[in-house]
């Protein structure tokens, strides 16, 4: 498996590393970036104390997102959530730096990597080389994680990472500066099948693939097939296919053939658009639909047909009803969510978790080791055993990972029935006492 993940992540890897001696401008453009959500308000601050002359203005926390192109919707929520835990600690003057004899506020630096893997590892040279960032902080999907872990390594700068799956980022390694938490695609197929099974899917059953040809999903591809296979059910593979796809024919095609039982796969939101519009038109007949990435969140699950999105199925690694607090001031998940809620107009998102869990850990990180030298920094991110918003963290000295929670979740429209709306419906690895907020149910 190891090995096969190797040539899966082969030509991202080279597509990052081109970009290794070049630096980028601004990271901005190129698409429609979603509307930000209003700035948190700051908390009432203390007095900074009186910094030593050679002390730094702030510490530097590169993030760079995708808040345009194929995966914005992972980019919702961001620099909101972040800056909630920066205000926090700021608010108290900083961080607390032993070489300086002085507390020294966080700065994030968010730039928009257009859902691009090669503008991600352009953005995140910049920040090491120009703006000198003191950590990074990488996540949403192997193609923009890995560029930017890629660089963390090379400038030897500490990066924490999330929202990627575990098994193609640790393909793209091994890595000495990353330290990564999530779950692998083996986790989330045992999410899917679990699913399938509660409701009365077994052997025989056929699985129809959609999956384009980038890092992600052929990542997929490999966990899918082979867990078909253990399961008994017949995986129908029509081939991957070019992002972008316009012309769904063919494989709708051969998914009426086979008589496809239920869709699965890892696709970005617009191909899935795309393709299940021509689905619709073509009549083509299945139960469920079951796929990563491609409506994981509410902006990408409304854009759908409704009448087509409600009881699509997908993972969930987040939710506000997980019994978490923040380790930085004690805001519980579901405040997290509230607060984004009202300040924002919109649903909550899977992704908060990990944003604000992120910074979390960056910011245990730094007051454990007391210093801005990347070997303390990074020796702090290896003795991490912290409880965050979103997960237990504590990371295996050998792999410089960890496993976080993974859950299945429905869609499902409001009581009004103007939108769907995302339930857990298969708590999976939630902690115990955590309750599906409705039985899963086919259409």
């Amino acid at each position: 498996m190891k090995k096969k993940m190797k040539a899966v992540v082969a030509a991202l890897l080279a597509l990052c590393l081109a970009f290794a001696l070049s630096a980028c401008g601004d990271g901005g453009g190129g698409g429609e970036a979603p509307a930000p959500a209003p700035e948190p308000e700051a908390p009432a601050t203390e007095p900074a104390p009186e910094p030593s002359s050679d002390a730094p203005a702030t510490i530097k926390i590169g993030i760079p997102t995708p808040l345009s192109g194929m995966i914005a919707g992972f980019g919702m929520g961001t620099p909101y959530v972040e800056q909630l835990a920066v205000d926090a600690v700021n608010a108290q003057g900083g961080i607390y730096i032993e070489e300086y004899d002085t507390k020294i506020p966080l700065e994030i630096i968010v730039v928009d990597t257009e859902s691009d893997p090669a503008k991600a590892g352009e953005i995140a040279e910049q920040l090491a080389t120009n703006d000198q960032v003191n950590m990074f902080l990488a996540r949403h999907t192997p193609n923009t994680t890995i560029p930017v872990a890629l660089v963390g390594e090379r400038y030897g700068i500490p990066t924490v990472s999330n929202g990627c799956p575990t098994d193609p980022l640790m393909a793209a390694g091994p890595f000495e500066w990353v330290f990564h938490g999530f779950w692998d695609t083996g986790e989330a197929m045992d999410t899917f099948v679990s699913m399938w099974k509660e409701l009365g899917y077994g052997e025989g059953t056929k699985i129809g693939l959609l999956l384009p040809n980038d890092a992600d999903a052929i990542a997929w591809k490999e966990s899918i097939t082979a867990r078909c296979e253990a399961e008994g059910f017949i995986a129908i593979d029509p081939g991957t296919y070019e992002m972008g796809n316009q012309d769904w024919t063919s494989i709708i095609n051969k998914f009426k053939e086979e008589n496809v039982q239920i869709l699965c796969g890892n696709d970005v939101a617009p191909n899935f658009s795309s393709f299940l519009n021509q689905a619709i038109e073509q009549n083509l007949q299945y139960d469920l639909a079951t796929m990563g990435r491609a409506f994981l969140f509410p902006s990408d699950a409304n854009a759908l047909p409704l009448e087509a999105a409600e009881y699509l199925t997908n993972e969930t690694w987040w939710a506000p009803t997980l019994p978490y607090a923040s380790s930085i001031d004690g805001m519980t998940a579901r405040e997290l969510a509230d607060k984004w809620m009202e300040d924002s107009g919109d649903d909550w998102y899977a992704t908060l978790g990990d944003k604000y869990s992120g910074m979390e850990i960056i910011i245990d990180a730094l007051t454990r080791a007391a210093s801005l030298d990347p070997a303390k920094i990074r020796q702090a991110l290896l003795e991490t055993d912290l409880q965050t918003i979103a997960a237990h963290i504590k990371y295996d000295p050998a792999t410089q990972s960890c496993v976080t929670p993974i859950a299945g979740g429905q869609w499902r429209l409001t009581e009004d029935g103007d939108r769907v709306e995302v339930h857990i419906v298969y708590t999976g690895t939630f902690p115990a006492g955590v309750e599906p907020d409705m039985p899963i149910a086919k259409p």
